[in-house]
């Protein structure tokens, strides 16, 4: 015999559907995949992707200007006689600005005094006056290196000379450049190699002709014979390097 059905319960066990249904949709993990086919709750779509975009560990277009402060040594030779160099222990102060990322201008001038094989100052010194361009490389990395080149004026005097001697004795000078620096934020220090080739000098006394003795005789035609060629001189050129290490200060 049929047991009758009690209308109570029933209404209980309706009331209750709704909420098994929605327990069974918040279980699903955030970020759970929904079965193929599927209809993900609302709320719940796929995270994107993170991307990660390394900071410049320098800011380097913050601080674009730069005192540098820098010491080493200086070799020229005649550039037909490489083994007969004359070294010199100098001296720079620089000043660059950066004009983009990766391009800075520099103005360096240098000076120093000629150093002789068992470590005493000869009689000579030396004065560089450069300017000129430099393309870093890693630009905002706390190690960085570059590329450069400068043009300029380089002197070889006596050791006292005058202002107008050293006019006097400047030739041009054109140099590449090659160096490494390790950068903090504003302090740094810094290694360079340089090689140059420095032209003749443009105050160059010329020769003065020289008039025919009085007493030179014609030859029969009354044609004078050709002079004979001046000896071949050496050539005014010279070549050279420098190497420096120092400290720099952005701002």
């Amino acid at each position: 015999m049929a047991r009758p059905v009690d209308n109570g319960q029933a209404m209980k066990l309706v009331a209750l559907i709704p909420l098994l249904v929605a327990a069974t949709a918040h279980a699903q993990a955030p970020g759970e995949v929904a079965p193929e086919g599927s209809i993900a709750p609302p709320g719940m779509a796929p995270a994107a992707p993170v991307v990660v975009v390394a900071a410049p560990e320098v800011p380097v277009m913050n601080d674009r200007v730069a005192v540098g402060l820098s010491v080493g040594s200086l070799s020229i030779a005649p550039k037909d006689q490489p083994d007969n160099k004359t070294e010199f222990g100098i001296g720079e102060l620089a000043l660059r600005y950066r004009l983009t990322f990766h391009l800075e201008a520099e103005l360096a001038l240098g000076g120093g005094r000629e150093k002789l094989q068992d470590g005493s100052q000869g009689a000579l010194e030396t004065n560089v006056a450069m300017l000129g361009l430099r393309y870093r490389f890693a630009a905002d990395r706390h190690w960085n290196w570059w590329l450069g080149g400068s043009i300029g004026s380089i002197s070889v005097t006596q050791n006292g000379a005058t202002d107008q001697e050293k006019q006097d004795a400047q030739r041009p000078i054109g140099a590449l450049a090659i160096g490494i620096e390790h950068r903090w934020r504003q302090f740094a220090l810094q290694a360079e190699l340089r090689g140059f080739g420095v032209g003749p000098s443009q105050n160059q006394a010329t020769a003065t002709p020289v008039a025919e003795p009085s007493g030179t005789t014609m030859p029969a035609g009354g044609t004078m014979p050709p002079p004979p060629p001046p000896p071949t001189a050496p050539s005014d050129q010279q070549s050279g390097g420098m190497l420096t290490i120092g400290a720099s200060y952005y701002f």
